[in-house]
């Protein structure tokens, strides 16, 4: 099958970006660059994950037999690696935790049952609105109700899921393929927005930094992530791959948390000198967890 390779090899930058997120403080926690890295740019990961993923998803919701296959792997996938962080968080979090990480999923796997309630939520739709500017507005309330939600001051879970996060970049990465925009939309254009929306994006993470709040939806992301997913479409070729680069994207995501938790523990501060080694780490072991996927596959 022909495959994207620099959206494949932009899916391992992504994921080397969610690793920045997740080795906070990169250097002193009143570090301005240092936030604006983590809790700025590396934010694009896992909604450009959701947009690339609405991509490739676009021809599955037409073929039944293909979804359902689609939606089964992401649970099998949900579940293995469920059971694989079990040990390292069942002994500290009360029973109650147990079943909101068994629902949502432990830390960074929230992204798998968020990528299944957002599919579903996208067929569901799909089924009452044949209108695809419809949907994609219904995506856009969705994202910024949640946006609302985390200003509000509720849980990151309210807001961080498949309904207010997954869903809305799901759509959009949908709408992309829908309409053909890879190859209608303007490339001045396009490159024009990338800086705008790459600027409103570092000062959206310059408010978090002046109240010293996280914030994981940003506005600027909702136009940022499609654009840039487009930009790379535009420039891309399709070749025949041996290697799927995207299963080791996908065991460099699974496995990051497991080495910067265990084999690579972060620090309090100045983290900068983990994150090669904690990067590097993930990487192998995600080639050597590709190489049993091959087998079992059960894993990615």
């Amino acid at each position: 099958m022909e495959r994207n390779i620099m959206l494949d090899y932009f899916r391992i930058i992504l994921c080397l970006l969610v690793i920045t997120v997740h080795t906070q403080f990169l250097f002193s926690s009143e570090s301005l660059s240092g936030w604006l890295i983590s809790n700025g740019i590396a934010r694009i990961g896992v909604p450009c994950f959701f947009v690339i993923s609405g991509y490739y998803l676009h021809p599955k919701l037409s073929d039944n037999k293909a979804l359902k296959r689609y939606l089964s792997h992401i649970f099998i996938v949900y579940i293995v690696w469920s059971f694989i962080y079990l040990p390292t968080y069942y002994n500290t979090v009360e029973a109650r935790s147990l079943v909101t990480f068994a629902i949502m999923g432990y830390y960074h796997l929230w992204f798998l049952p968020a990528l299944l309630l957002g599919t579903l939520m996208l067929a569901g739709i799909k089924k009452f609105i044949k209108n695809n500017n419809l949907i994609l507005l219904s995506g856009i309330i969705f994202y910024i109700t949640g946006y609302i939600l985390e200003n509000s001051g509720l849980p990151y879970r309210s807001f961080c899921n498949g309904i207010f996060f997954g869903f809305p970049f799901i759509v959009s990465g949908y709408y992309i393929r829908e309409k053909d925009f890879t190859n209608i939309a303007k490339a001045p254009y396009l490159y024009a927005l990338l800086p705008v929306s790459l600027i409103a994006l570092l000062t959206e993470s310059y408010q978090g930094y002046k109240t010293n709040i996280y914030h994981n939806l940003f506005l600027s992301l909702y136009i940022l992530c499609p654009v840039l997913i487009i930009c790379i479409q535009k420039g891309a070729k399709y070749t025949v791959e041996k290697y799927d680069i995207s299963k080791l994207a996908a065991g460099i995501y699974l496995v990051h948390i497991l080495v910067a938790g265990q084999i690579i523990p972060i620090a309090e501060t100045n983290n900068i000198y983990r994150l090669p080694f904690i990067m590097i780490v993930s990487v192998l072991l995600a080639i050597f967890i590709v190489l049993i996927n091959k087998r079992i596959k059960i894993l990615l």
